[in-house]
Formats: structure tokens, sequence, C-alpha cells
């Protein structure tokens, strides 16, 4: 943690050390306006100069008050009458005309030391609501730009430990009690205990400190000045934390406008507090209506795509078991055929959601290797035969392309998965192209384009969703549920690599698999 400079940004109480030298001040222009009234009666022969004691009492109308300004007066009354009033020496006045000149003389000083005491206050509020204004901006500020409360309740220690004069300034959470989530020292603090409490109101003068004492509360007692100061969070009706804050002992309690900036301060982290539960809601939230979705998709696609191969396995199996006798065996090895295609296609089903289950769990680990781009595709086309339909495959891979980085297995499914796509949604007879090129520096492009009627430009930026299915040209029917271009994209980015959907040469559909080509011997 970074400490802050401690400044006098809210002015409000003066220690002991602050006070004496305002008293000397005062003392001082006592001191200075009998001199000034000395020279004026004895050398410059001016019969009344007791106005310069005026000056005596503005000084401490400005630096102690009120009740400063009207004792200044009282003494200058007194030392003028001492000391230049006959007969001099004594408190006694002989001509009524000088009681009468005294008399209007501490009125005078009084009334004027009550003004500069008035203008002194009113210019010291000012600046106080205006570092208010300025230190509240500023915490708002803080509150918007950081994102979490942890951060909020940082930033906002270092600007108390500075604009309300603390020693050290922490931020605790109700849920974790004992614990500090920001602090403006170099370690966590430790609690010094027996704190004062601020009770607020909803006059900002009226708050107050309170300090309990064996389960009762009592007000702070001027004599006693603890060290250690707490301001409870409070987010509506619920408790969010406490701001903690200690001064060194000696210095006075926190005053007015301290209260208030740590009053504002404890609001403005109330509302960071509401900001992350509102945003854990939302999250919250968006994560069941996402979960809803995937639901629903799943169980919509479960119900059809899983039920069909079932039931046909289950439907060819009993026309084994109730017509074995009649059966030949040419007409055995059909239906024992398609029992084996169905539960394949079954197998897939089961594979496919499998393989989405990892890639959202962030299970993938590859197994990056350097691989010939050619093997990979020749290895993937015995895993996916191209028989399906008498669609004829093309392969055009150069011979001089540098080695691939990849994991074979998650690269034979992608690609299969291309595959399959490609076959799934092109008439018979209808081509399919592997190409496969150089990038760019350091790249390698494989390519799965077909001649199919293609899909429109609005549904390109979709095939990679889960469980998105859209008819290609005019076809009546939609095939498999979805998840074989999704986990395509999942493996494929896991590797570090890209995929894409565009517009094929072949007038259909083209699939752009891009991964980063292998380094070569002594490069990093």
């Amino acid at each position: 943690m970074v400490t802050a400079t401690r400044r006098t940004a809210i002015p409000e109480d003066v220690t002991q050390g602050e006070a004496a030298l305002r008293i000397g001040m005062v003392a001082l222009a006592l001191a200075l306006a009998t001199l000034a009234a000395l020279g004026l009666e004895q050398v410059v022969g001016v019969q009344d100069a007791s106005p310069v004691y005026l000056v005596a009492v503005v000084v401490a109308a400005s630096a102690l008050g009120t009740w400063a300004a009207v004792a200044t007066s009282a003494v200058s009354f007194l030392v003028y009458d001492f000391l230049f009033t006959s007969p001099r020496f004594t408190l006694s006045v002989s001509d009524p005309a000088e009681w009468l000149s005294l008399l209007l003389f501490l009125i005078v000083a009084v009334v004027i030391g009550r003004l500069a005491s008035l203008q002194r206050d009113r210019a010291e509020e000012a600046d106080r609501r205006v570092r208010e204004g300025v230190a509240l901006v500023a915490m708002s500020r803080d509150v918007a730009m950081t994102t979490t409360f942890e951060e909020a309740a940082a930033e906002i220690s270092l600007r108390l430990q500075a604009d309300a004069e603390m020693d050290e300034v922490w931020v605790e959470l109700a849920d974790a009690p004992g614990l500090a989530v920001a602090w403006t020292g170099v370690q966590p603090p430790v609690d010094p205990g027996n704190p004062w409490t601020l009770v607020r109101s909803e006059a900002d003068d009226a708050s107050e400190w309170l300090r309990l004492h064996a389960g009762t509360s009592s007000v702070a007692d001027d004599a006693d000045a603890p060290a250690h100061y707490v301001v409870p969070i409070d987010a509506g009706d619920d408790r969010a934390g406490w701001i903690h804050a200690t001064r060194v002992p000696g210095d006075p309690r926190p005053g007015r406008g301290a209260r208030r900036l740590l009053a504002l301060a404890a609001d403005q982290l109330a509302i960071a507090d509401r900001r992350d539960r509102l945003r854990a809601e939302l999250t919250a939230a968006e994560v069941a209506r996402q979960s809803d979705a995937l639901r629903g998709a799943l169980l919509d696609s479960v119900s059809h795509d899983l039920r069909t191969p079932i039931a046909s396995i289950r439907a060819l199996a009993g026309g084994l078991a109730d017509a074995a006798p009649e059966l030949d065996a040419a007409a055995v090895a059909s239906t024992a055929e398609k029992i084996d295609a169905e539960a394949d296609q079954l197998g897939q089903l089961v594979n496919g959601l499998l393989d989405m289950g990892r890639i959202q769990a962030g299970g993938l680990r590859p197994d990056l290797r350097p691989y010939d781009v050619a093997e990979l595709v020749e290895t993937t086309l015995r895993h996916h035969p191209p028989d399906r339909g008498s669609r004829p495959i093309e392969v055009v891979v150069p011979d001089d392309l540098p080695p691939v980085l990849a994991d074979a297995v998650l690269v034979d499914v992608a690609l299969g998965n291309a595959l399959d796509n490609a076959a799934a949604h092109t008439p018979a007879g209808s081509l399919i192209r592997i190409s496969a090129i150089a990038d760019g520096a350091g790249w390698l492009s494989v390519s799965v384009d077909d001649a199919g009627p293609g899909v429109s430009e609005d549904a390109l930026p979709h095939l990679f969703e889960r469980f998105y299915r859209v008819r290609a040209g005019q076809e009546a029917a939609r095939h498999g549920m979805g998840l074989g271009l999704a986990i395509a994209k999942g493996f494929v980015e896991a590797m570090g690599g890209t995929i894409a959907a565009e517009a094929s040469e072949l007038g259909g559909l083209g699939i752009r698999i891009r991964l980063p080509a292998a380094p070569e011997e002594g490069d990093a």
C-alpha cells in the first residue's frame, strides 16, 4: 500500500501546541498595541490611542474565535485603563468622560471582535464545504472508476488519511470481521480496541462519537482522547462493514468537518457494496438464463437426436429377435450393419456432448507437437470415410509446407467435424475440398470447402455457437445437435488457433482453421 501524505485539508480542531501558539499571537498583538498606544500618546501627542487595541481584538477573533475576542476586549480595556487613564497604574478613573470613552471602546471592541469572529467562522465553513465537496467528488470518482468494493475501499482509505488527517485508515467487511480488505499502512493494521463509534443522524451537526463501556453507551469525554474511531457502512438495512481510523494520541477527536467526511466516505462505500451485490445478482441471473437456454436446447436436441438412433436400434434388434429363424445370412448382416451405423451415430452424439462438457469445464490440455499437415489430413480421412453419399474428396496440400504445431487428436476431431458438417449439408456427388496453405509468417491455414448450397451471410457468425442449426439451401431437415462446429472451435482455440466460416470458392461453405506453424530448430 502507498502511504498518503498528511495535509491540513479540512481544518477542524486544534492541538494543544497550536492553541498555545495562537494564544501567544494574541499576547504579542496586545503587547504591540500597548507599545503603539504609548508611542502615539507620549511621542505623537494623540490624546486617546485606545483604538489601536482593536487590532489585537481582530487578531484574537481571527485566531481563536468569539470568546477570545471578548476576553481580549476586556483585557485591552483594563490595560488601557491601568496604563493610560488618570490616575495611572490604578484601575480607578477620575474623569467621567474617560469612563464613557472606555465603555464605548469596550462595546466597540466586543462588536468588532464578534463581527470578525463571525466572518472567520463563515470563511472556515465555506472552506470546509468546498473541501468536502471536492473530497466527495473525488470519492465518487474513485467508486465509479474502480470495479470492486476492495479497490474503492483502498482509494477512499488513502483519501481519508489525507483529508481527515488520520494516522491510519482501514476498511473491514461485515462478512469477514477482523480482516482488513484495504489499509493505508505498509502492513495490515492491528485493532487497538476500545473504539469510538460515529452515531449518525439526519442533521450532520447532531452526529456524535459514542463509546461502549461495559455494554452501555456514553458521550465522549473531552478529557479522554482515544485514538481509535469506527464509522459503520450501512447499505440500506444491511451492515456492509466498517471504516476504522486512528489518530496519534493527544490529537483531538475528529470534529464536525471530519465527521461529515467520514460519513460521506461510508455512504460512497455503501454504494460500492450495493453495486457489487447488484453485479453479482445480474451475473447470477444471466448465468441462470443461459443455463436455462442451454438446458432447453440440450433437452430439445437429446429428445430427438438421441432417441432416434435408440429407437432404430431397438426396432432392428427386435426384428432380428422376432424373425431370426426366417432370415438368411445376408439379411442378418444387413440388419447388423444398420444397427452398427445407428450405434455409431449414437456414439458420435454422446462423444459430442462429452467433448462440449470438457470445453465448458476448461479441461482441455493440448499436447502440442510439430506434425506434417498432409499426415494429419490423411489420418482424419481414415477416421471420417469420404464415402457418405458418394461425395468426392479433393486434397490439396503442398509438399513444402512447414510442420504445424498442434495436438493430433484435437485436429482430428476439429477437421473431422468440419468434414461431417460438409457431408451432412451437401447433396450426393458434391465436391468437398481439403486444402492447406502457409498463412502469413508463422501460421498455417487448413480449409474445408464444399460445393453445396451454402448458408446466408446472417448465419455465418452463428455457425460456431452451441446447438445452433441452420438449413443449407432448400434442405428440409436439420442434421445433428449443432455441436460439431462448436466443438471444432473449442478445440482449435485450445491449440492457440482460430476458426472461421465464409463463402467457399466452390459455391458452398468454407471452414478455415488457422494454426501456428512449428518453430524451426534453434527458435524459442
